[in-house]
C-alpha cells in the first residue's frame, strides 16, 4: 500500500517553480495560505528570520522544508549574495489551520546529510540554469521528487516524528488511514476503522491521538473540509459536496462547515477566490 502516493493524489498536490537568482537583502514570502517552500540554498550565506526568534545562520550548502505554519523571511549575509531556487506547493487553506502535517517549523537539512538527493539537487541547478524548452516542468517534477525524498528523511531521522506523515509512513494505522483518504463519504466510525487495523477501540483511539495529534474523528472531519474545499473551488453543487463527503444533507455539511472555518460554504468559496487571485 502505497499510503504516501495515494495521499498526495487525493490532495492534487504539485511543485511549481518559484524563484530563482541571487538574492540581496531580505526575501519576503508573500505566500497564500496552505502554501509550503522548499528552498535551495547552493552556497550557503543566509539567514532564516523569524519574528520573535534568534536568526539560524545557513552557512552550508543546504535545503530548507518550511511549512505552511512557518513565518519566516530569508536574508542574505553575505555582500555578494546568495543563490536560491524556490519551489512551492499547494496544500490547502484547511491544511495550514487544523490539519495535523506534522511539520510546525523550518526543516534545515544541510546537502552532505542528504546523499541519496544530490544528484536531484544538481540536476534542479542544471535544469535551472541552462533555459532549455520545458524548464519550468521539468523543475516542477524535480522538486516534488525532492518533496518526497525529504519527508522520507525527515520521518526516518526523527524530524517529523507525529502527524499524518510519520503516522503514514511510521505506523499500524495506514489501513485506517488510507480507508479516510479514499472513501469520506463513509458513515466512519471508531470501531469499524479500529477493525481495519486489528486494534480494540480504546486502543485504536489513544495510538491515533498519540501518533497523528488528533483524534480519529477530528482527522476525518479535517479530511472532509479539505476534500470540501477542493470541490467548492471547482464549483461543484453544495448538495453533490455534501454527499461526497459523507454528509446526510445539504445542511448538515454547511452547520459542519460552519463550525470548521466562521462561514457558510458560500461565503468561503467566494473569499477563498478572491484571495487567490490576489496573488
Amino acid at each position: 500500500m502505497d499510503l504516501l502516493s495515494n495521499f498526495f493524489e487525493n490532495i492534487h498536490l504539485s511543485g511549481h517553480f518559484f524563484y530563482g537568482g541571487k538574492l540581496h537583502g531580505t526575501y519576503e514570502l508573500n505566500k497564500p495560505p496552505g502554501t509550503t517552500f522548499i528552498h535551495i540554498i547552493s552556497e550557503g550565506g543566509i539567514d532564516l528570520v523569524r519574528t520573535g526568534y534568534s536568526n539560524i545562520a545557513v552557512n552550508n550548502p543546504s535545503v530548507l522544508l518550511c511549512p505552511i505554519t512557518c513565518k519566516y523571511k530569508l536574508r542574505s549575509n553575505k555582500f555578494s549574495g546568495s543563490n536560491i531556487i524556490t519551489a512551492s506547493f499547494d496544500f490547502g487553506e484547511q491544511m495550514g489551520n487544523s490539519f495535523p502535517l506534522g511539520i510546525h517549523e523550518t526543516i534545515i537539512f544541510e546537502l552532505s546529510e542528504l546523499i541519496n538527493i544530490n544528484p536531484i539537487i544538481d540536476a534542479i541547478i542544471d535544469e535551472f540554469n541552462k533555459h532549455d524548452s520545458g524548464r519550468s516542468k521539468a523543475l516542477n517534477l524535480l522538486f516534488e521528487y525532492v518533496l518526497i525524498l525529504l519527508i522520507r528523511n525527515a520521518v526516518d531521522k526523527n524530524k517529523i516524528h507525529k502527524g499524518v506523515l510519520f503516522a503514514m509512513l511510521k505506523t499500524k494505522l495506514a489501513p485506517a488511514l488510507n480507508a479516510i483518504h479514499d472513501s469520506p463519504d463513509k458513515n466512519w466510525t471508531i470501531d469499524n476503522l479500529a477493525q481495519l487495523v486489528n486494534m480494540s477501540r480504546t486502543k485504536f483511539s489513544e495510538f491515533f491521538l498519540g501518533s497523528v495529534g488528533v483524534t480519529p474523528i477530528g482527522y476525518l472531519t479535517s479530511w472532509r473540509m479539505k476534500r470540501a474545499q477542493e470541490m467548492l473551488l471547482e464549483d461543484i453543487q453544495i448538495k453533490v459536496i455534501a454527499s461526497s463527503v459523507g454528509y446526510g444533507s445539504q445542511a448538515a455539511f454547511t452547520r459542519a462547515f460552519l463550525r470548521e472555518f466562521g462561514q457558510p460554504p458560500s461565503e468561503w468559496c467566494t473569499m477563498a477566490k478572491v484571495s487567490n487571485t490576489s496573488y
